[in-house]
């Protein structure tokens, strides 16, 4: 495998790729430029899929759901969509599911009971429903809070709490489903604004911050009296987040068009990719082969792929391809 790939379909018809998931052996994504979702199969093959409807607008996040099917937030329509990745014609399969206007959904998620839940910016609240139901829009449930603040970045969590970014406070947001109690965790002051979460092994919970530009994390047990930031001089504005498969985290660094490596367990970073196949990139997460992390390049149109492997935690240079499908 080579080190660093970079992807796009025949046309070149991506427009600002933006979320990015590893599920049922592919890697899919949303391009939000031009309302479409996509993937990338095996072999590099890049397809990108329409709405029949039109009602994608901005498609945002992107996760699968327990129904077999992946789901996708559509940020301009105020919409949730999902598409069947097993169909022949996935595009024929699109559906989407209206929310009130205004809802503004952005971050989508699925927890280990298999429940969907999305962050609604516009209207301050978190929303969860069941993907499974014959319509799943009768099961959806309504979380609402004052201290809930123009909600984006969500996360599910090991221990089944839901966590979010309060995009207009910087503030932290939390859930717990069993007992509908929702908190609000204020970061120190210098913590930065954050922006993408992962979690590690040991349950600890990582968020990338901008303004200064760092990695913040904590034991969710204890979030105020645990907060650690950690930050290197490179960073510039970090974005998407991932526990790769060699157990470091993978960041995502939008100005500096750069792919970085923090290993947790020594607190070493690694600049992993580099310009110019790594071109604005935004979204990370870990690939369906166990060996990789896929991100999105917003700026470069691309969908890219770096090994973990040896080779890449050493930061070498490599000679990069960029697959055309």
């Amino acid at each position: 495998m080579e080190r660093l790939r970079a992807f796009s379909p025949a046309d070149d018809a991506l427009h600002g790729p933006s979320g990015i998931i590893g599920t049922f052996g592919e890697v899919w994504f949303t391009s939000i430029a031009d309302h479409r979702v996509g993937r990338v199969r095996a072999g590099g093959f890049v397809q990108v899929f329409s709405d029949p409807g039109d009602l994608v607008r901005l498609p945002a996040n992107i996760f699968p759901g327990a129904d077999g099917r992946v789901w996708f937030t559509s940020l301009g329509s105020d919409r949730l969509g999902a598409i069947d990745p097993a169909a022949d014609d996935p595009s024929t399969t699109i559906v989407t599911y209206a929310l009130p206007e205004g809802s503004r959904p952005v971050a989508l998620k699925s927890a280990a009971d298999g429940l969907l839940w999305s962050s609604l910016r516009g209207a301050d609240a978190i929303v969860s429903l069941d993907p499974r139901a014959d319509d799943p829009l009768a099961t959806l449930q309504w979380f609402r809070s004052t201290s809930i603040d123009a909600p984006a970045a969500l996360f599910t969590a090991a221990d089944g709490r839901i966590w979010w970014v309060n995009s207009g406070s910087d503030a932290l947001g939390v859930l717990d489903p069993a007992t509908g109690e929702i908190r609000e965790l204020t970061l120190r002051s210098g913590s930065g604004a954050p922006r993408a979460w992962a979690e590690t092994a040991d349950g600890r919970l990582w968020l990338t911050a901008r303004s200064p530009a760092g990695l913040l994390s904590f034991d969710p047990s204890d979030p105020e009296g645990s907060l650690e930031r950690c930050e290197t001089a490179s960073l510039q504005e970090p974005d998407g987040v991932c526990l790769g498969p060699d157990g470091a985290l993978w960041i995502a660094d939008t100005a500096a068009n750069t792919i970085v490596r923090f290993d947790p367990a020594n607190g070493s970073w690694t600049t992993a990719g580099t310009a110019p196949q790594v071109d604005g990139p935004f979204d990370i997460k870990p690939g369906p082969d166990g060996a990789s992390v896929w991100f999105t390049n917003k700026t470069g149109n691309t969908i890219g792929r770096l090994s973990t492997g040896d080779e890449a935690r050493a930061g070498r240079d490599s000679v990069v391809d960029e697959d055309r499908g």
